[in-house]
Order: C-alpha cells, then structure tokens, then sequence
C-alpha cells in the first residue's frame, strides 16, 4: 500500500511546481509582430476599447474567462 501515499506525493509535487512556475514566469509574452499581453482593469479598459475598435474589418475573438 506504498503506492498511494508515493501518488498523492508526487500529484501534489507536480501540482506545486506548476503553481510555482505560473507565478514566477508570470504571463507569457506575444508573438512576435503582434503588441504585448495587457492585463485588463478598470483603469485601462479605454486602451482595450481603442485596440479593440481598431480593426473594424478583421474578425476577432474575445474570451472572458471567469472564476465563478
């Protein structure tokens, strides 16, 4: 019964360095050619509105990802 107690080790292991990595590197960059990942809030939501309505005719994708 050794095997559980190794699993539950190495899922919460691998769950850490996850949660390490993510919060060290931090967001990941843009391609190159495309502008910088914004991190959306109140203050700069008129800068998304202008990058936004910027290409009227090129079809875009908005995903809204929520907690809740």
């Amino acid at each position: 019964m050794k095997t559980k107690p190794l699993g539950w080790t190495l899922g919460l292991g691998i769950l850490f360095l996850a949660i390490f990595y993510l919060l060290v590197r931090g967001p990941s960059g843009a391609p190159a050619g495309q502008q910088p990942l914004l991190a959306l809030s109140g203050a700069n939501f008129g800068e998304f509105e202008k990058a936004f309505d910027a290409n009227a005719d090129i079809p875009r994708l908005l995903l809204l990802v929520s907690p809740t």
